[in-house]
């Protein structure tokens, strides 16, 4: 009796053992593509180029309105954490305005330079939700520098810096769209020019103020590279 009791268990034991070699095959495949997507998702340089309501912008002014163009380049180091750049400039549609020397100021108004770091946070939770996830999308905490100039002032052109903590978010609007919104506030190393008579009529002087921030963007993006 009790060697058909002993076959039996082996052959159970063998059952069990090839149902559940089946089982971690067939999740093997989906656990790789998931690690393999996120992978691909944490890496490549994305370049943006666009324009909104953004630093640049404005409805009046000597020359009349003017259009911010941005270009930008974003990197994710990981799937949650991107650094980002831009350089912007706002265009005057107007006729340019003379500036101190007597010349016509270019068509460019404003223009300056950003840096940050964003950390794209609640990833896996959009992924549970069936929401779309992933690098250059989401909800995101970003710490920026911003430095801006003016191309109205001859010789001084500088105006101020800031350093800012934002909340915004990112969207993909089709396929090389894109939607970015965000707020936020810092402080800001601001230069005042005034005029100061005789022989130096422009002298300039710093001071530390707050600063608000806030930009919506429409731009076009194309994938510069990624994992393969």
């Amino acid at each position: 009796m009790r060697k058909p009791s002993f076959i039996m268990r082996s052959i159970l034991a063998a059952s069990v053992f090839c149902l559940s070699t089946q089982l971690a095959a067939a999740q093997a495949p989906d656990t790789a593509a998931r690690a393999t997507s996120a992978t691909a998702q944490g890496s490549g340089i994305l370049l943006k180029l666009g324009t909104g309501v953004t630093r640049g912008f404005s409805v009046g002014g000597y020359s009349g309105p003017s259009v911010p163009l941005v270009l930008g380049a974003e990197h994710h180091l990981s799937p949650a954490v991107s650094v980002y750049g831009n350089a912007f400039s706002g265009f005057n549609l107007g006729r340019p305005s003379r500036r101190s020397d007597g010349s016509r100021a270019s068509v460019l108004g404003d223009f300056g330079f950003d840096a940050g770091l964003r950390y794209y946070y609640g990833q896996e939770k959009r992924q549970r939700q069936g929401r779309v996830a992933g690098s250059f999308v989401g909800n995101y905490v970003a710490l920026q520098s911003t430095s801006l100039f003016n191309s109205y002032l001859v010789g001084l052109p500088y105006r101020y810096s800031t350093l800012t903590l934002l909340w915004g978010m990112q969207r993909r609007i089709g396929k090389y769209g894109l939607f970015d919104a965000y707020v936020g506030a810092g402080l800001a190393r601001e230069r005042l020019y005034y005029y100061a008579g005789g022989f130096n009529p422009a002298s300039s002087r710093t001071r530390t103020s707050f600063a608000p921030e806030i930009g919506i963007k429409f731009s076009l993006g194309s994938r510069l590279t990624s994992n393969k």
